[in-house]
């Protein structure tokens, strides 16, 4: 990335420190100045980069995770997504230096924005805090000096002497700036239930308030003078899908996505990988759409919250039918967690859905497929997420496969698969489910 351009990464000190609002706040802040603007989220997370894509909806959010994806890929993925843009923002994930640490791999924020030359603005909630937020900074400092922590924000602060009263007090003894502050302000406050915010979709926030919020309290312009450092050379070409097969792909496949409020949970890099693949991307709505789009060749189910919309799923009976019918034809389906539960609740895949009243298999896994399927061959190693409430009593295991269905509760980033992506489309091609080798 060019050093001209802007790009910084808004971290934590923990979970609840309020990263969200301040990266809205600033996004709402940076659009209403003109800038192209394009935002990123650390880590599997689906729905804050609903809420950015809400507030910039002229590019689409992208997930950078260091599990789910190799880190030249995550590379590939940054500098992809700053091509057209002038400043980006990072949002992190849970806080700072939290994250899953295996056998070298750090997936944890301060660990991408030191892959990829970021500055960190940390967002610290200082409701209550005094001089204590003193300690707090110098802890963050100095836990891992290879961290460029350029800046700090100020949540939940009592007023403007509040926050002078803070600024003095870092500025005085760090050499860190302090880039402003948001107030305890319940208008800029977003509503939360099971598996954390509820979605841009089902909330309509008012994007006026962020951006005055932000361009009131924040010095954006300090912001935009932070010291951003290039991301490490590397070869880029071997992880774009269009380099490796879309030569010789001489037809576009239609790939039925089901996206409404129901099912959005998807990563746009691996839409995109799909699209350099030769996929043409028709989405549906199962909550809406009286029936399947025309012509399609496989379907795809993502994740979402079928469990908050089961009772309008079901009575949308002319969706269902055409699903089944499509599953009756032995046309390919792929469906992932939210996906899985909506198969099953239609009768497609035995068993039955339970809601749980805590977390199911929650966090990172490496699996292997205990069969070929439709996109990954016998015992391939795949890197997943997970993240459900619900059960599948009578399920076998965690995945169905019966050759044209392949579901489960895992959630894959195929952008890291390109093989993938390629045996979906040959055997959307040639209606041919024995998966290419």
């Amino acid at each position: 990335m060019p050093v001209s351009k802007s790009a910084f990464v808004i971290a934590g000190t923990d979970s609840g420190s309020g990263k969200t609002t301040v990266t809205l706040a600033l996004l709402a802040a940076l659009s209403n100045r003109g800038l192209k603007i394009q935002a990123f989220k650390a880590g599997p997370d689906y729905i804050d980069p609903t809420y950015h894509d809400f507030v910039v909806p002229s590019q689409r959010s992208r997930n950078l995770d260091l599990w789910l994806c190799p880190e030249n890929q995550v590379k590939y993925f940054f500098e992809r997504g700053m091509e057209n843009a002038e400043v980006g923002v990072v949002e992190g994930v849970m806080g700072l230096f939290d994250g899953k640490v295996e056998k070298g791999l750090d997936t944890s924020t301060a660990s991408l924005a030191k892959k990829l030359g970021l500055p960190v603005i940390l967002v610290i909630d200082a409701s209550g805090m005094a001089q204590s937020v003193a300690a707090v900074v110098h802890g963050f400092l100095t836990y891992d000096p290879g961290v460029n922590l350029a800046g700090i924000i100020f949540n939940r602060v009592g007023g403007e002497g509040h926050y002078q009263f803070l600024k003095q007090i870092v500025e005085s003894k760090f050499p860190v700036k302090c880039f402003g502050f948001l107030p305890k302000d319940p208008d800029l406050g977003i509503p939360e239930r099971h598996l954390g915010l509820v979605p841009s979709l089902e909330n309509s926030m008012d994007v006026n308030k962020f951006a005055a919020a932000g361009s009131k309290y924040f010095d954006i312009d300090g912001m935009l003078r932070t010291k951003v450092s290039s991301v490490s050379s590397c070869d880029f070409s071997r992880y774009s899908v269009a380099n490796k097969f879309a030569a010789t792909n001489t037809k576009s496949i239609r790939l039925g996505l089901a996206y409404d409020a129901a099912f959005h949970f998807y990563y746009e890099d691996a839409l995109d990988a799909m699209r350099e693949e030769g996929f043409e991307i028709v989405k549906f709505s199962p909550l809406k759409s009286e029936k399947l789009p025309e012509d399609l060749d496989a379907l795809y189910f993502g994740g979402g919250f079928p469990e908050v919309f089961s009772g309008e799923l079901a009575k949308n009976k002319s969706m269902v039918q055409s699903v089944r019918q499509w599953a009756e034809d032995k046309k390919p389906i792929f469906a992932e967690c939210g996906g899985l539960i909506y198969l099953v609740n239609t009768g497609i895949i035995p068993g039955s859905i339970r809601m749980t009243d805590r977390l199911q298999n929650f966090g990172y896994k490496e699996i292997q497929f205990p069969e070929d399927n439709f996109l990954f061959s016998k015992n391939t190693k795949v890197r997943v997420h997970e993240f459900h409430y619900s059960v599948w009593d009578g399920g076998d295991g965690q995945v169905f496969w019966n050759g044209n269905i392949l579901a489960s509760y895992y959630h894959v980033h195929l952008g890291a698969y390109p093989q993938a992506i390629r045996r979906l489309y040959e055997i959307s091609a040639h209606k041919n489910l024995h998966p290419v080798r």
